[in-house]
């Protein structure tokens, strides 16, 4: 029953990794020999996983520390999973799970969410080389993550470490990008007692060259997309107390990103923010009564963010100079902003597992979150001619029971789930710009959801999964009040609702040298009260609203082993379908002319394929090996808007790019060099409209181990 891992901030901060625990009773279905003892029962335990009742992928280290330079590399290669960037290094991303993206997916880290700390915090803030692996759900959220999402989640595992561990690596690559990590722990042998520092700084000029679409593909450079981040924390964890953890942690972030212009040559404005995290950690198994596991998690945040956009001119791509919209400046909008927005966060969970006896299992999981705004943006207000940010306050809670069924020498599965979700908000909101008068909201909603999930194993070798959903998403607090500058409340946002279906078939197969396997599965979800963000009427400014009625279908294969002792080849297909089912125009009982449309600016077609080829002392000595990735990956052209012609020119262009890498390892792992290029053609791609990523780039990278 006992489960070792790290709540999000150690992993974030990379510090107090697991202790080192190896399952004596699973079966090895990758020679020890090859791959060493840590890699076996990692295999082990992600095989577990995928032969559980939800549908799932699983990255371990193969995809992590390949050609992947951050988390959404490896995400982006995994069947039915998109990931949009808008630039470089440190640009905003939108993770897609089968077409269902952004703030419907749950994310967390070794089970914990991060979503309230979205503002100060991202998945790739966390270096691949310190993850054992990554879990994405599609469809069903596992119970004992708490919270509300819709369409999936992504955990991140990090390692596990044995008592005294140290790792440190510098990484730098084109554009001016430099990353630094490290990481140590210490155990006090006489107490138990463990002790954690580690850090991340991050710094790139993202300088490339790219095409203006808008401009007849004009080339520039981005000249304003400086990014730099650092992060730094600690931790103290006692393992021979009353409890079997417990711990607590502090971690400091802070971000300046720059922003650079597409339409115009921004030259001044930037985001940035700064905050300071607490957290604690409890954990016992056999809590009260035998069989019954307690885990507590509890996280603080404070922090401030923001918009700096002030300068007193404009600049168009020829270099012609414009005053300010706005006699206080701004070169984005009609209003300057120099914002300094406090937030409070507070996040709990309760998770109480109760093993009855070898076929049942009963969960009780309790998850309650409270943000609190206070937005301050006196050069937004004059340049308004009157207050347009107010304090906001809102609170979510989730009550769920679950109950897992084990029948026939566990050749049938089943886990079956009730979640209770209620939010409540307040805060003031402009109806009317032109009354300034705002408006009190006090709101409180409670609904239900559920879901169920099956499992059979006709073989050994082959298994079905068949799953249902009827689950609610909580707006977030930025959906409902807003971020302060750029983002309205929507204080009359109704949750959204999915009813999903899933049905695979998955085929697994050990053979001498390793495994083969194969997954196909078929979805079909219909997503209710949709939130998207919009345009307002103020200028520059937006809202969430909801949108209403979108029907998914689609389908998705992957097929993935050794196929020679040293030789690793996978490949993967995904096909989705969302489809606008508003009979008519939201508000108004016109009739919808985008009726069975497909949803813009999400893609539909997407295929990856890859090999890795690896080989001990390919050089000589010992201890040494050597690998050589090669990542294809695919995605078809879509539209930016509903597709009413095949005239239309707003479109997403079909994008084919090829990822290599080298990776050498010495002294038993200890020192470990590699260089990557990415996007090897120098194709021009983009997965927003007139964004256009990086084209061919280089990095290189050090680590040293001491274990």
């Amino acid at each position: 029953m006992k489960i070792i891992r790290c709540s999000v901030l150690a992993a974030f901060v990379l510090m107090t990794p697991k202790l080192f625990a190896q399952d004596q009773d699973s079966t090895t279905f990758i020679p020890d020999k090859e791959l060493g003892t840590v890699t076996v029962t990692a295999r082990n335990e992600i095989r577990k996983m995928r032969e559980a009742t939800m549908p799932l992928s699983v990255l371990d280290t193969r995809q992590l520390e390949g050609t992947s330079s951050n988390i959404n590399d490896a995400l982006s290669r995994t069947s039915g999973i998109t990931v949009r960037n808008t630039g470089g290094v440190g640009s905003a991303s939108r993770i897609s799970v089968r077409g269902l993206e952004g703030k419907r997916m749950g994310v967390y880290i070794d089970e914990a969410a991060v979503g309230q700390l979205s503002d100060y915090m991202s998945l790739n803030d966390i270096p691949t080389d310190l993850i054992e692996r990554i879990e994405v759900y599609k469809g069903i959220v596992p119970y004992r993550f708490g919270g509300s999402a819709l369409g999936g989640a992504v955990n991140v595992v990090t390692k596990e470490y044995p008592p005294v561990y140290f790792d440190a690596s510098y990484e730098i690559a084109s554009f001016n990008t430099h990353k630094f990590s490290s990481a140590f722990k210490q155990t006090n042998k006489q107490t138990g007692i463990q002790f954690g520092l580690g850090g991340v700084l991050t710094y790139s000029d993202n300088n490339y060259k790219m095409k203006l679409q808008n401009l007849e593909n004009r080339e520039v450079t981005r000249d304003h997309d400086q990014f730099k981040k650092a992060m730094v924390g600690g931790s103290i964890k006692a393992t021979r107390w009353y409890f079997d953890e417990a711990k607590i942690e502090l971690v400091f972030t802070g971000t300046r990103a720059e922003i650079q212009g597409i339409d115009t040559d921004i030259r001044e404005a930037y985001n940035h923010s700064i905050a300071g995290i607490t957290a604690l950690t409890l954990k016992r198994d056999d809590f009260i009564a035998d069989g019954l596991d307690f885990d507590f998690d509890f996280a603080y945040s404070y922090g401030t963010n923001g918009l700096y956009d002030a300068a007193p001119y404009r600049y168009d791509w020829d270099g012609n100079r414009y005053n300010s919209v706005s006699s206080y400046g701004g070169e984005q909008a009609t209003y300057a902003s120099d914002s300094d927005n406090k937030t409070h966060d507070f996040v709990g969970k309760l998770n109480l597992n109760y093993l009855l006896n070898e076929v049942s299992t009963f969960n009780i999981n309790l998850y309650a979150t409270h943000t609190r705004q206070n937005p301050e943006n006196d050069l937004m207000d004059k340049s308004f001619g009157y207050q347009t940010n107010f304090n906001s306050k809102m609170s979510s809670f989730t009550a769920g029971f679950s109950y897992d069924l084990t029948l026939m020498d566990s050749k049938f599965m089943s886990a079956t789930t009730i979640k209770n979700f209620t939010f409540s908000s307040d805060t003031k909101v402009l109806e009317y710009t032109y009354l300034n008068k705002p408006k009190n909201v006090d709101i409180s909603k409670n609904y239900w959801g559920g879901s169920e999930s099956l499992r059979y194993k006709f073989t050994k070798r082959l298994l079905a999964k068949a799953s249902f959903s009827s689950e609610v998403r909580i707006p977030t607090a930025e959906e409902l009040v807003g971020n302060g500058y750029s983002i309205l409340p929507a204080t009359d946002l109704k949750p959204e609702r999915c009813n999903g279906l899933n049905a695979g078939l998955l085929y697994h197969r050990a053979n001498n040298f390793g495994f083969l396997e194969i997954e196909a599965n078929y979805f079909f979800n219909q997503l209710e009260d949709m939130i998207r963000y919009q345009a307002d009427m103020i200028p520059s400014m937006a809202r969430y609203a909801n949108f209403g009625t979108v029907r998914t279908k689609g389908a998705e294969i992957e097929i993935k082993g050794d196929a020679l002792p040293f030789l690793y080849l996978y490949g993967n297909a995904t096909y989705q379908d969302l489809r606008d089912r508003r009979k008519h125009e939201t508000g108004s009982s016109a009739d919808n002319p985008t009726f069975n449309k497909r949803m813009p600016n999400i893609p539909y077609y997407l295929a990856n394929f890859g090999l890795e080829i690896h080989k001990e002392n390919l050089f000589g000595g010992k201890n040494q090996n050597s690998r050589f990735l090669a990542d294809c990956s695919y995605i078809h052209e879509y539209y930016y808007d509903f597709e009413m012609s095949k005239y239309q020119d707003r479109k997403i262009p079909t994008s084919f790019t090829v990822d290599l890498g080298i990776e050498h390892s010495f002294f038993n792992d200890t020192w470990t060099i590699s260089f990557k290029v990415k996007n090897l053609t120098d194709k021009t791609v983009y997965s927003d409209l007139n964004r256009p990523l990086p084209g061919r780039n280089f990095g290189f990278k050090v680590r040293y181990v001491m274990k």
